[in-house]
């Protein structure tokens, strides 16, 4: 019996530190991050018309008014590296 509650517990705690999904890949989505004052993270998502800003934990839904991810991308980059001002 001693033997069943040891591998019993021997599997619970390799469970606790396993994971089914990964929380740092966003999701596919193609994300950067400006660093200005704050840190903010710009993310979209392939076939959406929209994308995201997270800024200390809140998170705006931005729409893209007909431009395209890649324009708004170089443009949010181009800016966030000082370049833009």
């Amino acid at each position: 019996m001693k033997k069943i509650a040891f591998i019993f517990m021997i599997l619970a705690g390799s469970l606790a530190f396993t994971n089914c999904s990964s929380d740092d890949d966003n999701g596919g989505a193609d994300c950067f991050d400006c660093n200005l004052i704050v840190t903010a993270t710009y993310c979209h998502n392939e076939g959406d018309d929209f994308y995201t800003m997270t800024v200390a934990g809140q998170t705006e839904t931005i729409p893209m008014d007909g431009e395209s991810w890649e324009e708004i991308k170089a443009a949010m980059q181009q800016v966030c590296s000082g370049s833009g001002l």
